[in-house]
């Protein structure tokens, strides 16, 4: 055994080698050890922790909310570069988003950006959600815990080794374009603003904030990612619907306990009993009733098919972007009783309506004057000879929308009962300040068209629309010297409440006078019409049984021929929608919901062109009479008009040359 004077103090002892060696392997055996490679369901489940200030706090089951599976292995897929959530309320959203953001912190550090629709809800899902969350897990703690916020971490801005978090408005093009992200999660993105960065007036502005944001982020190319999540608001203009039907479409099915047939459940598969002595809805007593046995569902039953429930892609073919729709339905928190009631005191509530199908069945929501639909329409077109007047057309008159690049063009037959046929339509190219296509313009106004007699017919009405090129349409109609012929503008603020307003002259003399019978401007109630036609256009044709029987087409019944797709989508092109203006009331606006409306501008002036003659008090001997004429002699335009219009002025010569 040694002594103390045998030991050298400037060596080191074994002891301590041993202890060194111990550290290093522990510290190389953990310390450095890459992370296990996992996808979002197994790292959630193994990692998450719930929050204190969470509904359920503890351990993150994946299990326990079924419809999140799928959507958290997309997020996770390399071969899937964006994901969308059309979701209902308290089922996926806000845990996804954390999720997702915690899974990449820990596993693929990477620069992150979370969009909050305004600042003051980016802080609370900073101080509320994330923070909460991030400390509730220890990995992420201690990832965090080494930046102070001297260092980097603030309330809007999380550093970690690897990348940070960067949490901002979807109201600040700044924010958005301050740095490229890999992972970009578009969080309630229906609330963002449509042109971020936009004056007062709608000017300026960097366009929609998803793709601004979006923009930064092809610097990663495939390795991107894309996460928008929300529940749907109005019909064209939720980004929401947008994104989901850009890609693959899944839905949620669940399937019938007893058939076993499987759908997504609608909120048509629910029943609401009704009292039979009082009449009230027994919404405690409600259930689903499949679709194909009409088994009656209880709620165990409901719970038992969401657990087993599975995804189904309409689009299957679309492979890198996943999107998923999810109704309460197919949440277990909230049973078929509860979502009954909440739809029993919304009804008769339009607001109410609104939310539940918004945010209960992840529905969109189609405001006052409801947007037919233009397949339903193109379905119903009959094979009458496109150019020719069908039986029962007795009047015609022609739309006009002036373009940049030329003129949309619409001609429309009418009938008792204000009937319509649509018999021809077109584009012209051309500019119409140039000679050339003036003529063009002027032939088709001078065209005649014949009837199923063969009898010629004109347009008695030629409504052109003077909203743009204004000046050229005015000397264009002076020049034809045609009273038929009309400059029309459109009222698009919705004051008008009649068809067509009183004409006002906008031809003055040297001295500022108005001439007579100079050129009128006539105004046209284009919101009045526009809501009277898409009413038509819902209009049921009698059954073939029922027209045998002598039943009659309802009036204003709208007739089209065998026109192709493009003409029905864009006379179904606008939704009447309820808008906040800029001073912050609520106010009724036709909004385009596809790019082209040119259609429907033409079909609602030809129109004008109908009440211009009066078509709404035309009795029946009025029309006894254009039939009479048209049955074997040609109709003569000065005739009709004086048929149909009362207490026509005498023309007298303008003097005001010789002044």
């Amino acid at each position: 055994m040694k002594s103390i004077s045998d030991i050298d103090v400037l060596e080191t002892q074994q002891v301590s080698k041993d202890k060194i060696k111990k550290d290093l392997e522990y510290a190389f055996s953990t310390q450095f050890k890459p992370p296990p490679k996992m996808n979002l369901v197994e790292w959630a489940d193994a990692y998450r922790i719930l929050p204190d200030n969470s509904a359920e706090p503890g351990p993150w089951k994946t299990a326990r909310v079924p419809p999140a599976r799928e959507p958290m292995i997309s997020a996770s897929d390399p071969e899937v570069n964006e994901i969308t959530i059309m979701s209902c309320i308290q089922l996926l959203k806000t845990e996804l988003m954390i999720n997702i953001t915690l899974f990449y912190m820990h596993q693929e550090p990477s620069p992150i950006m979370y969009v909050a629709p305004k600042n003051t809800i980016a802080e609370a899902w900073s101080k509320e959600r994330f923070t909460k969350s991030a400390n509730a897990v220890l990995e992420i703690k201690k990832l965090l815990s080494d930046n102070r916020r001297e260092q980097g971490n603030t309330i809007l801005q999380k550093q970690f080794a690897g990348g940070q978090l960067s949490i901002v408005s979807a109201r600040n093009p700044d924010d958005l374009a301050m740095r490229a992200c890999r992972i970009m999660l578009f969080d309630e993105c229906d609330k963002y603003p449509f042109n971020v960065g936009a004056g007062e007036a709608g000017s300026g502005g960097e366009g929609d904030p998803i793709a601004v944001g979006w923009g930064r982020a092809t610097t990663y190319g495939r390795r991107a990612k894309k996460i928008v999540a929300c529940s749907p608001t109005v019909e064209g203009r939720s980004r929401v619907q947008k994104e989901y039907l850009a890609g693959n479409q899944c839905v949620y099915n669940q399937s019938c306990p007893k058939c076993n047939h499987s759908k997504e459940l609608m909120w048509d598969d629910v029943v609401i009993p009704v009292d039979k002595e009082t009449g009230e809805y027994l919404a405690f007593e409600s259930y689903i009733a499949c679709s194909e046995c009409s088994h009656k569902w209880t709620e165990g039953e409901r719970l038992r098919s969401i657990n087993s429930g599975f995804y189904v892609p309409k689009r299957p073919q679309v492979k890198h972007h996943h999107s998923f729709k999810v109704t309460s339905l197919a949440s277990p928190f909230t049973p078929v009783t509860m979502l009954a009631d909440e739809f029993v005191k919304a009804m008769g509530d339009t607001n109410l309506l609104k939310t539940f199908y918004n945010t209960r069945m992840a529905r969109t929501w189609k405001e006052v004057g409801e947007q037919p639909e233009w397949q339903d329409i193109y379905d119903r077109r009959e094979d009458y000879k496109i150019g020719v007047i069908p039986k029962g057309g007795l009047m015609l008159t022609m739309g006009i929308d002036v373009q940049k690049a030329g003129i949309y063009w619409e001609l429309v037959a009418y009938g008792r009962k204000r009937r319509s046929w649509s018999i021809d339509c077109g584009y012209m190219t051309g500019d119409i300040n140039e000679d050339s296509f003036r003529e063009q313009i002027k032939e088709l106004w001078g065209t005649t068209w014949k009837n199923h007699r063969g009898i010629n017919m004109v347009s008695e009405v030629v409504c052109i629309d003077s909203g743009y090129e204004t000046n050229a349409v005015y000397s264009l109609v002076r020049e034809y010297g045609d009273n038929r012929v009309r400059a029309i503008k459109g009222d698009k603020e919705g004051n008008l409440r009649t068809g067509v307003g009183t004409p006002t002259a906008v031809d003055v003399d040297y001295a500022g006078r108005k001439i007579p019978r100079g050129l009128m401007l006539w105004h046209v109630g284009s919101s009045v019409l526009k809501e009277q036609f898409y009413s038509w256009l819902g209009l049921k044709k009698p059954t073939d049984e029922a027209q045998i029987a002598g039943a009659k087409f309802p009036s204003g019944y709208c007739h089209f021929p065998m026109f192709d797709e493009e003409y029905f989508k864009q006379i179904t092109a606008e939704q009447k929608l309820i808008i906040t203006n800029k001073r912050g009331f609520e106010v009724y606006s036709w909004e385009k919901t596809r790019k082209d409306n040119h259609y429907l501008d033409c079909r609602i002036y030809a129109r004008a062109g109908s009440v211009m003659l009066q078509i709404d008090r035309m009795r029946e001997e009025d029309w006894d009479l254009r039939e009479a004429k048209l049955d074997g002699t040609k109709l003569d335009i000065s005739d009709a008009t004086k048929d149909t219009v009362t207490n026509k002025p005498k023309r007298r010569r303008s003097e005001w040359l010789n002044k």
